[in-house]
């Protein structure tokens, strides 16, 4: 089976987690009680349907947990997380090898896309890699965050490729190479070792041995 298109998760894909970790320790200090509140948030709603609204519904759940107004928690998370944590990209490199990688395939032809569960263009301005994909968005676009189909339906169809011959890539074996495989696409982990009983296609740590595992399985 050919690949005619590839996607990329954002954070801990892209540029690896713990130089982002490392320039969050201050950030993480001052805001704890939102940060923890926040988390325990984005893992309940993955499972919550069905979604009107997605924001309006993470600020409810939010103000729920920190006893605050729901108009109040939207704020907090608009300015605190969306725009000050966002800030901390800044200045953090890219995987070694992703941006070559990424412009060879396209131009081979290769369709190439970029979902996050968060907002992803300044993050792309900010690593350095915007203005190279064919297709990007967050899965709050569409309601639901990944592992749930939704993104993954959103993304087959903005990149206009066979839902088969679509790579997705991504650090989270739960909710990346989960949500991609249960969606029908190829799956990549990046990771040190495989998961035990791993149904990612690939397992990597190095982006030019993913490339070269794409080159050898590009459509004619």
């Amino acid at each position: 089976m050919g690949i005619q298109a590839v996607a990329f998760d954002v954070d801990g894909t892209l540029y690896p987690n713990r130089q982002m970790y490392l320039k969050s320790v201050r950030f993480g200090l001052r805001h704890a009680r939102l940060m923890i509140a926040y988390g325990r948030v984005r893992r309940a709603i993955r499972s919550v349907r069905p979604i009107e609204d997605f924001r309006e519904l993470q600020a409810k759940m939010l103000a729920g947990e920190l006893s605050v107004t729901p108009e109040q928690a939207g704020e907090l998370v608009h300015k605190i997380v969306y725009n000050e944590w966002e800030e901390i990209i800044k200045g953090v490199p890219v995987y070694p090898h992703i941006r070559e990688m990424v412009l060879d395939l396209r131009e081979r032809g290769v369709r190439t896309g970029v979902v996050s569960d968060f907002p992803v263009e300044r993050k792309l301005t900010f690593l350095g890699l915007s203005g190279i994909w064919d297709c990007s968005f967050s899965a709050e676009e569409v309601k639901y965050l990944k592992p749930n189909p939704e993104p993954f339906e959103r993304l087959a169809e903005c990149l206009g490729a066979p839902v088969p011959e679509t790579l997705y890539v991504g650090n989270s074996y739960r909710y990346d190479v989960i949500g991609a495989k249960g969606a029908g696409m190829l799956a990549a982990h990046i990771a040190k070792k495989p998961e035990p009983e791993s149904i990612a296609d690939i397992t990597f740590s190095d982006y030019r041995e993913l490339h070269a595992w794409i080159l050898q399985r590009l459509s004619s």
